[in-house]
């Protein structure tokens, strides 16, 4: 049948990119709701507020602008009725041979209800930043949402159950707070855990996570959340993978609740650019309206059984939501599988497919889905090497340019080999032959990750459906395309339009040019699906048998690639991120500029004029991680200071309790322990928490490491060791503070550079050694 009919095929094309913008516009954020609006409804105009206190710097636990931050906050809380007090704790996290501790500082508040069953609701956020981020994104709007559903909450009747208000510090170093909020004696009494999170600053809040168990919780959230934003995929793959929030603590302590984040502008996540003036009012808007309405539902919901068998769950067309039972996954395989077969049968018997061409239809499926993912891996490894003092890990500012074109270039390449291959296969074998295809994957999936099918089961029902209707109708044997033939494959690929299409966006605004190639096999997934579509465009716009859409579209795909990669140039709207930081070793006089990456930029290169590659040997006797490093000028500061407080020995055993402290008001200290026998060192508590230390290979023998995130206010903590006695002890003391020494830096940053991301940038080490 000849599929040339260019009115059909602007029908086709007209429907399928409306369908296409529709999917992922239905899902951008509400509009934020302005300061004058009724008190009783949530405000991102007046919660901005918040976020502007809290951002105007970096806010790492340990500074004093993290000691300002807390101020504040326990200023609001108060004026709101929260009563807050402030849990002073450490917490300790084991990381195999070594141990962190992390001295936090939460602000808890708690706004009463009128029952009596002793169930609260607990509204959690973290306070602290990262340390070289000023934290608008995260956690600020995270906190300010609270904040301003306090507020909102007070405006009407009190809830039945106790809210209470938990904002963690010590999030960004190791979930800290919430570990030492485990053991405060409000933590039994909470029933339900809402946390916010950001992984930047714009785009939707996504409920990414729910706590096992999920069925009562998800049934809830999806009555109640005015924008709810979800799906068991993302639940299903989040607690696959290594991240970790706050939320994690509770949830693997069995709290029920729900996770939820801000998921666009990754390349401000952690970075200086979160700052207020780059947060979408949008996204608060998101965070606040569903919060508040959700700590509303749960307030006046019993909370005394909140685990039930996992839901599958999903967005489908815009806010509309769709669950049901687990169980009936098997249901919808079977009918699934029913109905491929029907489809193959009826398609033999009406000629549409012959056996052989449908295998062949599989294989060359096979074949070009694999082609267009594997083609993307040198296309985007040339991309990566033409964006100018760019890490991958940092995300893109022209993040949408991009995507828009991989989309291009990915639906270029599919046409592409799609005429090739129908130039031996009959359109509908092939097409049936990529059904089998992605059926033989929705039962891998359904398999490995039952809750995670419906992504490839609901789009393929519709497709078979779609394509055993042309077979029943006689369509595929009209003499010519028309517009009836159209409309049935159109109807049977919407569904998976604005099933597929959503997450294919999603996908790359998480991964971007880290992992393109999801993106790119789940939109080559989708296209599978639209071939018959997809093949009435590309014959109705070729010329003279020349494939022309796809090269237009390839075209097309690489200037729009060119532009994005030209919007990436510095400048200080869109800045480069630098790494270097500054080690002392005050023994010697000896110091060191030190960067993670071997590539300069035209700022931090008048650190490494001379540079060599190697551990930082000269500074910590454990060294191992190579830096590019360069001798730099020593600096008179004053070095971190160890004080014998108590040095005896009973049975044997020796007690040294030491004072440790940071005249220099640093945010962070580093101990390194080494006995002269290695089997000397009994015990290790620091700030009070008993640590399982491992040792370690060092240059002079083995040695133990430990780290405190957060020094307290008084910039001092308590070490007390226990070893054999007459054994001596050499004890590396460093004290870490963030910012390098502005005497030393000759070029001060321009306004198109600020300091990379992360616990290890942008530092200034000092260490002492003492001996015991």
């Amino acid at each position: 049948m000849p599929y040339r009919n260019p009115a059909v095929a602007a029908f086709v094309l007209v429907v399928l990119t409306a369908a296409a913008f529709l999917s992922v516009y239905l899902l951008v954020p509400p509009a934020p709701v302005p300061a004058d609006a009724p008190a009783a409804v949530f405000s991102a105009e007046r919660a901005m507020r918040h976020v502007r206190q809290l951002a105007k710097a970096p806010h790492a636990m340990g500074t004093p602008a993290h000691a300002e931050a807390r101020a504040y906050l326990l200023q609001e809380m108060s004026g709101l009725g929260l009563a807050p007090q402030v849990q002073e704790a450490a917490a300790v996290n084991q990381a195999g041979k070594v141990a962190y501790v992390g001295y936090v500082y939460n602000l808890l508040g708690r706004l009463k209800g009128t029952g009596t069953d002793n169930k609260a609701i607990l509204l959690m956020a973290h306070y602290d930043s990262q340390p070289n981020a000023r934290g608008a994104g995260d956690d600020g709007a995270g906190v300010a949402a609270i904040l301003e559903t306090v507020r909102a909450l007070k405006q009407g009747a009190p809830l039945d159950h106790d809210v209470i208000v938990l904002l963690t510090d010590g999030e960004e170093y190791g979930l800290y707070g919430a570990k030492a909020f485990i053991g405060h004696p409000w933590a039994k009494q909470v029933g339900v855990v809402l946390n916010l999170e950001a992984r930047g600053n714009s785009g939707p809040s996504m409920t990414f996570e729910m706590s096992p168990e999920n069925g009562w919780v998800a049934r809830q959230y999806i009555a109640a959340a005015p924008y709810p934003y979800a799906g068991s995929l993302g639940y299903e793959i989040y607690r696959r993978m290594p991240n970790n929030t706050d939320f994690t603590v509770f949830k693997e302590t069995g709290y029920t609740g729900l996770n939820a984040a801000i998921i666009g502008g990754f390349v401000h996540y952690h970075k200086a650019t979160d700052a207020p003036e780059n947060l979408s009012q949008r996204s608060l808007q998101h965070h606040g309206s569903n919060l508040l309405a959700l700590t509303q539902h749960f307030g006046h919901t019993s909370l005394a059984a909140t685990k039930a068998p996992d839901l599958v769950f999903f967005n489908f067309i815009g806010r509309w939501m769709v669950r049901y039972p687990a169980q009936l996954n098997l249901l919808w395989v079977a009918i699934a599988t029913l109905l491929l077969v029907v489809t193959l049968r009826v398609g033999l018997r009406r000629g549409a497919v012959s056996g052989w061409q449908v295998v062949g239809g599989f294989f060359m499926s096979l074949l070009l889905l694999a082609a267009v993912v594997v083609l993307f891996i040198p296309i985007n490894s040339m991309v990566l090497g033409l964006l100018s003092f760019t890490h991958p890990f940092n995300g893109l500012y022209s993040a949408d340019v991009f995507f828009v074109a991989y989309l291009l270039l990915a639906l270029g390449l599919f046409l592409l080999l799609s005429w090739l291959a129908l130039r031996w296969l009959r359109l509908f074998s092939l097409m049936m032959g990529m059904l089998v295809l992605q059926f033989l994957m929705m039962a891998a999936l359904y398999l490995l990750v039952p809750n995670a099918a419906y992504l490839l089961l609901f789009p393929l029902l519709f497709a078979l459906a779609g394509v055993l209707a042309v077979f029943l109708m006689g369509l595929h044997a009209l003499p010519v395309v028309n517009f009836r033939f159209a409309l049935v494959l159109l109807l049977a690929a919407l569904p998976a339009v604005f099933l597929v299409m959503p997450i294919v966006q999603v996908v790359f605004t998480v991964f971007e040019l880290q992992l393109p190639v999801a993106t790119v096999a789940l939109f080559g997934l989708l296209l599978g699906l639209l071939l018959p579509l997809l093949h009435i465009l590309e014959r109705s716009f070729s010329w003279r048998k020349i494939p022309l859409l796809p090269l237009v579209l390839l075209v097309a795909g690489g200037i729009t690639v060119s532009y994005a990669i030209t919007s990436e140039t510095p400048s200080p709207q869109r800045p480069l991120h630098s790494h270097v930081s500054y080690y002392l070793n005050a023994d010697t006089g000896t110091a060191y500029w030190a960067s993670a990456f071997q590539a300069t930029d035209d700022w931090n290169r008048q650190f490494f004029r001379n540079a060599t590659t190697g551990a930082l040997t000269d500074v910590y006797p454990h060294a191992a991680i190579q830096y590019l490093k360069s001798a730099a000028a020593p600096m008179r500061v004053s070095a971190p200071t160890a004080e014998v407080l108590q040095d005896s020995v009973a049975d044997g055993i020796r007690l040294l309790r030491l004072r440790l402290a940071s005249p220099r008001q640093a945010a962070h200290l580093e101990v390194v322990l080494h006995p002269r026998q290695p089997d000397a060192l009994q015990s290790v508590s620091l700030a009070g928490q008993r640590l399982q230390l491992q040792p370690l290979a060092g240059a002079q023998g083995p040695v133990y490491f430990t780290r405190l995130h957060g020094l307290p206010t008084g910039k001092t903590v308590l070490l007390e060791l226990r070893l054999k006695a007459g054994v001596p002890l050499t004890l590396y003391l460093y004290d870490q503070s963030i910012g390098l020494p502005p005497a030393l830096v000759t070029q001060p940053k321009p306004a198109h550079v600020v300091a990379e991301q992360g616990r290890e940038s942008n530092l200034t080490v000092v260490r002492q050694v003492y001996t015991f």
